[in-house]
């Protein structure tokens, strides 16, 4: 594995400035099952990580255990998904998939179908819809809802055609900025919630940065999501909605080195806070799910919701030789992405520290499908959950309990995941 391994990171370490990389040395292999080389995708992903800070050690036992985001609370596991989640057959015999995790997103999906809040009731109300016009007017909605698509139609889908060429990390020079003080410890304010953004802050913080996740009080959380990824943050309220929240926001926005703005395109703007607010000299490393070009820019999504649009449930289930979809056995996508996100933010800071500049790295779940999908042509397999190995997992005390969850792939953390709103708005 490892020589196909230093290939696939010499190809994504090659789309951003700064040295050579050495050589990941990964003991062993995730073994995830699948159609798709989520193996190598996970480890690549997690190796470039590590570099970026110059560790080429990966265990992959600790790669498994981060991607099956296994945590649990004194013993039990954290359920991942609400009732109302999940794939719901159609009249055309395919599937639609609602993302119902936010209470809001299940009530709006409740309230379109005009049903019951039960699955044998949305299941019914599906069953009454074209495939495509729910989907649509579910999206018009504000809501999360994907028909599933195979790899062909996908292909042939205008938002598809305009995004294939784009690279899995896009990097732009904002403007003019002093080079960073090389010295100073990594201030990183991390505006994301669910996963994908989160992973990248939590990334950073094992690997020494002060990283301060902000969020409005008023918006929705997922616990799992919290928890898993809140190991070495501080966790403040901070609306910017408000003009006491822009005031504190601006405050920190103007001291940090790396800004990760993982909501949908435009949020931060629309309340004040475009690229032209960033302080000179400091990193913006931005996520979101569709893009920001296409039909679809700005488009709502999940790691889930994108594996359904795309073609991967549907490749896994023909695949595997069942007749329910069949996604990737972990959510590889926000993993990924985030921590390529973690990535390319080291890489841009020690870049920044050399040449100055004001610097921008851009990721989305649909580059992150599109380079997984290229890795490899898909393979039949045979389901399963992976397999976590208890020496890659941990405990410790939280004001939620006593916490078991994976070490970290690389460096240490500084403290256990607190609540949202547990710390102030101001850096250390």
């Amino acid at each position: 594995m490892n020589g196909r391994l230093a290939r696939v990171v010499s190809d994504v370490a090659a789309l951003l400035p700064g040295p050579t990389l050495a050589a990941p040395n990964v003991v062993g292999e995730p073994g995830f099952a699948s159609c798709f080389d989520v193996d190598i995708a996970s480890t690549a992903s997690a190796a470039l990580a590590n570099l970026a800070h110059g560790i080429a050690d990966l265990d992959a036992r600790r790669v498994t255990a981060t991607f099956a985001t296994s945590v649990a609370i004194d013993g039990e596991p954290i359920p991942a998904w609400a009732d109302l989640s999940g794939n719901y057959r159609t009249s055309d015999g395919g599937s639609t998939q609602f993302h119902c995790n936010f209470p809001h997103h299940a009530a709006g999906v409740v309230a379109r179908l005009g049903c019951e809040p039960t699955r044998g009731a949305v299941q019914e109300a599906v069953l009454a819809w074209d495939a495509d016009e729910l989907e649509s007017q579910l999206i018009a909605d504000g809501m999360i809802a994907a028909r599933m698509r195979t790899l062909d139609e996908w292909d042939a889908h205008p938002h598809a055609v305009a995004t294939a060429a784009l690279p899995l990390i896009e990097v732009d020079r904002l403007g003019d900025g002093p080079a960073r003080d090389g010295g100073r410890r990594l201030r990183v304010l991390d505006c994301s919630r669910v996963l994908a953004g989160p992973v990248a802050g939590t990334t950073l913080a094992a690997h020494g940065a002060d990283v301060l996740r902000v969020g409005a009080a008023r918006l929705p959380s997922v616990e799992i999501g919290v928890i898993a990824t809140g190991f070495g943050k501080r966790n403040a309220f901070v609306d910017v909605a408000t003009g006491e929240g822009r005031t504190a926001f601006a405050a920190l926005l103007s001291d940090a080195d790396v800004w990760i703005d993982a909501y949908r395109p435009g949020a931060f703007a629309a309340n004040g806070f475009d690229l032209d607010a960033v302080r000179p000299g400091s990193v913006v490393v931005q996520i979101s799910a569709f893009d920001w070009v296409g039909p679809w820019a700005g488009r709502r999504g999940f790691d889930s919701i994108v594996q359904t649009t795309t073609g991967i449930a549907s490749e896994g289930m023909r695949q595997a030789g069942t007749d329910v979809p069949t996604p990737l056995p972990v959510q590889a996508l926000d993993y990924c992405t985030g921590l390529l996100a973690a990535f390319a933010a080291r890489r841009l800071v020690d870049h920044q520290a050399g040449v100055g500049g004001t610097w921008l790295a851009r990721l989305s779940l649909l580059r992150t499908r599109n380079w997984l999908v290229g890795l490899a042509p898909p393979q039949p397999f045979t389901p399963s959950k992976p397999t976590v190995d208890p020496a890659a997992l941990h405990a410790v005390s939280t004001a939620w309990g006593e916490l078991t969850a994976p070490l970290p792939l690389g460096g240490a953390w500084r403290s256990p995941p607190t609540p949202l709103g547990t710390a102030e708005p101001v850096w250390l």
